[in-house]
This record gives structure tokens, sequence and C-alpha cells, in this order.
């Protein structure tokens, strides 16, 4: 009897131990939502767009965050802008942009987000940057990222009507280069929106020869939605 007695009070206590441990993770405070910052020139910020929700990064906000905020996004992005722009503060180089402190890494990465996305498809190959500096910069840029454990996806290249076709063959060439160093963290959608001579196809032009209409957006939005990188963060 007095053996039952103390299966029955080890019981007991399981019983209540288990409860109160149900009970703590019943009551642990929600999840904060992941921060997630755009750096990029003009398709990021949406030129080529009509209306403006239409733009890749604003269809990726609000997919994203359909029936409740499940990501904070912060767009930085300008129209113009080539990768020195995104530089940290005090980067300098001869003859080359300075960084802009209000829409760089350095200002990204005060914000603590979870993952960046870097997005600058044609501008530094329009403005006859070299591959190598074009490479080092993202060299940079992703060894902060690196050492500060932030998640990123750089963006691929993008069509462009280029007069030098030797510059419309870099965009393929940068491409190829910049997506064997960064594999995983790579969103590649340059064939699906590109002719044979990385001109835009018809199909996704906006008719000037360098942004995208809503189709193009559409295709890099469908890409970045689904890119595994961005389901690991959201998870």
């Amino acid at each position: 009897m007095q053996l039952r007695k103390l299966n029955l009070l080890l019981l007991f206590t399981i019983c209540c131990v288990g409860c109160k441990k149900y009970v703590d993770n019943d009551n642990l405070p929600p999840k904060v939502p992941p921060t997630i910052i755009i750096l990029g020139s003009s398709t990021a910020a949406g030129i080529g767009a009509s209306p403006i929700d239409s733009a890749w990064a604003y269809r990726l906000q609000s997919a994203v965050n359909k029936t409740q905020e499940k990501a904070r996004f912060i767009n930085l992005a300008y129209s113009g802008y080539t990768l020195y722009q995104a530089m940290p503060n005090g980067y300098q180089v001869t003859g080359r942009p300075l960084p802009d402190t209000a829409r760089n890494i350095t200002k990204a990465l005060s914000y603590h987000p979870n993952m960046i996305m870097i997005s600058f498809p044609t501008n530094d190959i329009a403005s006859y940057y070299s591959d190598d500096e074009i490479i080092n910069n993202y060299a940079k840029l992703t060894h902060m990222l690196d050492s500060a454990k932030v998640a990123y996806i750089i963006f691929s290249t993008q069509p462009r009507s280029f007069t030098d076709i030797n510059q419309s063959m870099r965009l393929k060439s940068v491409n190829d280069k910049i997506k064997s160093l960064y594999t995983t963290h790579y969103n590649d959608f340059l064939d699906q929106l590109s002719t044979s001579t990385y001109s835009i196809k018809p199909l996704y032009s906006a008719g000037d020869g360098i942004h995208l209409n809503n189709a193009g957006h559409w295709v890099i939005f469908n890409a970045t939605l689904n890119h595994p990188m961005l389901i690991k963060v959201l998870q």
C-alpha cells in the first residue's frame, strides 16, 4: 500500500511538472517579425512599374504580410545608384561615387536586420566599372554581412539595351561570375528576362531599354518570394 501511494505521488508530480512546462511554453512572448532591408537602384526602387505597388519590392512586402505582419521591410534603394553608393561609411575610391550614408550598408546594419537584399543590376556596367571592382565591392559588402551574421540575397544583373554590344554581353559574364561566387545566396533571373543579346524581351520592357514593366517586376518578385534564403528567414 505504501509503495502504491509513492507511485501515485510520483505520477502526480510528473503530471504537474509537465503541465507547468506546457503553460510556460504557451505564454512565451510572440516572435518578433524579422527586419529585411533592400539596397539597390531604380528597379528595387520601383521604376518601370505602374502603379508603384506593382514593383517587385512592394509586391514582396504585400505578399509576405498578406494575412499578418511576418516581416518588416525597409527599402533604401535609389534610382541611378551603383554599388559604390552602398559601400560602408568612409569607403572612398578616387573617381568613384562616395557612399550615401542614408542608404548604404552602414545605415542598413544600423537597423539590426535579419536579411539584406542587394540589387544593383546594370548601373555599374553602364558606368564601365571593371569586373574586378564590381566583384571586390560585393566581397566587401558580403564580408560585413557574414561578420554581422546577417542573411543576404544578391540579385542578378538585368538585361539592358546598350549601344555597345560588349557592354551587353558583360551583363551575362558578370552575372555568371557573381553567381559562381555566391551560389545559394544568388537570385538569378537574367536569362528569363533577356533576348539572346541581353536586351530586355519586349514582353518585359517598360519601353526605355533600361527598366522593366509590371510583368518584368513580377518575374523578380516571384523568384524572390520563392528564394530559399528568404523562406528560411521567414520561418
